[in-house]
């Protein structure tokens, strides 16, 4: 017989088929309801009675849907957005770390308005230590296989959540409540599956490491050492995975629903032991959306797209980006407002920011919501941080140590930034310090110049850098940052704070460039 694994994970709130960039275009090759359709066609195919269905979180964050449905602070609202993910029939889900981005009272009613049941094994009461969250796993029977799901999320959220979004709860391994409770359950069930909002720290086939094994991902650990698991469905880095290796099924469907990850597990009539595993990913674009999630957010859509038109403010002169890439290494208007506002707030000597949007183009003399948004769609808040000018130099020259020179001179990032998932949201750039850095030279020896207002930086002397809490907290394997430098952290998201910054006076344009990699 055939018993058959449907995943999504890390949807982000895209629950129709728009990145909002154009109102009037919905043919975007994303969105839970495209999963939805995938998920229905499959258990037609397979028969309801062989299918399980799961998610493994970051549902609640990341879209404009999203953050207007939080906006609104109408809880009948968030209602409406969790009856799309209830439409499509999930049998298990678990939560993500961006699920925590607006507060645990947002949170909870989400749980508990979920028909699935979340299943946590790791997020704890800090005081009961049993999980603060749904439950630790369940059984569900399919065609006479009893299966057992368990639910884990990355221990690292309380790095990048301000204190009051994680008051109350404490986060364990997620390694070591996996080890526990498959002990427990592998007796009770034929078949084992693991739901896991986190990844690989190192290549699941070859084992090289990906990453420094600081604890965010432990997949790897989790495939070599626990044994007991058949199936792992997994989420976070935003991966398209699909493999089998070590006697596992491993899968990871990208981001904002633009697949749906599939394991089918041949198993044996009379034993009920696994005979043959195959994985595979399902790209969303080939199925139209589900009537069914589609109508459960048509308002709130509707609502959203005309949120987003609302004029912000005007500028003196626009604050573009003309690409991604080209902004990073070169600069760009639009990076240096952002550096402006983060001074501003902060009143820090020096700001540090990454370009968060692959998309970003900046902003036009008239900026609206959904510039905002679409520019930075992130719900960080700021701090200032203290470090010395020491620190400061570490931290500038980690970042210059992203780039490389091609053979043909073209600066570009070193692939470890790229492959196997881009994170160059973790490359930051500074202001309005001017340094420069030689690529030719190693790694952390790189800046040939590094002065602030015409001052060489001083090792020994303090500085206030402004930097948003994902990064302060750790985010990014960056040197010298620690929660005990965090001096302020404002009670603000990136959004109030584009808004209150943008209308507070005359903003004028920073278009001058202050770095250079060579």
């Amino acid at each position: 017989m055939k018993l058959v694994f449907l995943h999504s994970s890390d949807t982000h709130g895209f629950l129709l088929p728009t990145d909002y960039h154009n109102k009037t275009d919905y043919d975007a090759p994303i969105s839970l309801s495209r999963v939805s359709s995938v998920i229905k066609s499959e258990k037609e195919k397979y028969g309801t009675d062989h299918v399980v269905v799961t998610d493994a979180g970051d549902c609640l964050q990341g879209s404009p849907l999203a953050s207007y449905t939080h906006s609104t602070g109408d809880y009948n609202d968030l209602l409406k957005f969790t009856e799309a993910y209830n439409a499509v029939g999930y049998d298990a889900r678990c939560l993500g770390n961006h699920d925590f981005n607006f507060g645990l009272d947002y949170l909870s009613y989400y749980v508990d308005q979920n028909k699935a049941p979340i299943i946590n094994d790791n997020i704890l009461d800090a005081e009961t230590n049993v999980p603060f969250f749904g439950k630790e796993y369940v059984i569900i029977e399919k065609n006479g296989l009893k299966i057992g799901i368990l639910g884990i999320t990355t221990q690292y959220i309380p790095h990048w959540e301000p204190a009051k979004n994680v008051a109350g709860l404490k986060f364990a391994s997620a390694y070591e409540k996996i080890k526990h409770y498959a002990k427990i359950l592998r007796p009770q069930v034929d078949v084992l599956a693991v739901m896991y909002h986190g990844g690989f720290e190192s290549d699941p086939v070859t084992g090289k490491a990906t990453e420094p094994h600081r604890g965010e991902n432990e997949g790897y650990k989790i495939l070599t050492e626990i044994p007991e698991v058949d199936v792992f469905l997994t989420g976070h880095q935003h991966r398209r995975l699909n493999v089998v290796t070590k006697d596992t099924a491993i899968v990871q469907p990208g981001y904002r629903g633009e697949a749906v990850a599939e394991v089918v597990l041949h198993i044996d009539d009379q034993t009920k032991k696994i005979t043959n595993m195959t994985t595979k990913l399902i790209d969303t674009n080939d199925y139209d959306p589900d009537p069914a999630v589609v109508e459960k957010v048509a308002d709130l859509d509707k609502r959203t797209q005309e949120w987003l038109d609302q004029p912000i403010a005007h500028l003196n002169k626009p604050a573009r980006i003309e690409n991604a890439m080209k902004g990073r290494i070169e600069g760009a208007p639009f990076i240096n407002l952002i550096q402006q506002m983060q001074l501003w707030f902060t009143k820090a000597d020096v700001s540090a920011t990454a370009v968060m949007s692959e998309t970003a183009k900046g902003f036009d003399k008239t900026v609206t919501m959904r510039d905002i948004l679409l520019n930075y769609p992130y719900a960080n808040q700021l701090c200032r941080v203290k470090l010395t000018g020491k620190e400061l130099r570490h931290i500038i020259e980690h970042s210059a140590g992203f780039l490389k020179k091609d053979k043909d001179g073209k600066i570009t990032f070193i692939d470890r930034w790229i492959k196997p998932k881009p994170m160059l949201y973790h490359f930051d750039v500074f202001y309005p310090v001017e340094y420069e850095a030689d690529l030719s030279k190693p790694e952390g020896e790189r800046l040939t110049k590094l002065t602030l207002h015409g001052k060489p930086i001083e090792d020994d002397q303090i500085y206030h850098l402004a930097v948003n809490n994902y990064r302060a907290m750790g985010g990014g394997f960056y040197p010298e940052y620690s929660m005990d430098k965090i001096e302020i952290t404002l009670d603000k998201d990136y959004v109030q704070m584009f808004s209150e910054y943008l209308t507070h006076g005359d903003v004028q344009v920073d278009t001058k460039k202050n770095y250079k990699f060579y």
